[in-house]
């Protein structure tokens, strides 16, 4: 798998502590997904919000239908995390 540098929370500037500090407040927890954004806080927040409308928003499927989408996606494109 290749490495991706990302920023620590703990060494983060401000825009991007702010984008960390967000996504603790409303996700509780950094996804692996968002974090590698890291060099770029602005692509932290609105690819989060983008996540979140795809998986929230009126679709026809159920969240645990869009969860299972997500993971076999995730499992064909032999995602590590």
């Amino acid at each position: 798998m290749p490495f991706v540098k990302t920023v620590p929370f703990e060494k983060a500037d401000e825009q991007t502590k702010a984008a960390y500090e967000g996504l603790l407040q409303t996700r509780g927890r950094i996804a692996n997904v968002i974090g590698v954004s890291s060099l770029r806080p602005h692509l932290m927040t609105t690819l989060s919000a983008h996540i979140r409308s795809v998986m929230t928003t009126e679709s026809g499927l159920t969240p645990a239908e869009r969860q299972m989408v997500a993971t076999v996606v995730s499992a064909t494109n032999k995602c590590q995390y």
